[in-house]
């Protein structure tokens, strides 16, 4: 299957939840008792990967299994982000 995208879409929006997610970090350090902070780091982190992974698969013409292995990390990381949303 093959994803169809700008040439460059996928990385910049990839560039820029990893972005975020260095920002949050940084947020988190300073107030450690936030949990919303940690939950926005999380799910961040958890887009920043996903977008990776489709940027991978979508773009480079070798090393297809890392794409799908961050796509799969991905979605593990959002499963066990749920329980803590409730």
């Amino acid at each position: 299957m093959r994803f169809v995208l700008e040439k460059g879409l996928s990385k910049i929006v990839c560039n820029f939840f990893s972005v975020t997610t260095i920002i949050f970090v940084v947020l988190s350090m300073f107030n450690i008792e936030n949990w919303l902070l940690r939950i926005f780091t999380q799910g961040s982190f958890c887009l920043a990967m996903l977008f990776e992974g489709i940027h991978t698969i979508s773009h480079q013409k070798e090393k297809y299994k890392s794409g799908y292995l961050l796509i799969g990390a991905a979605a593990l990381i959002f499963f066990v982000m749920i329980p803590s949303l409730a």
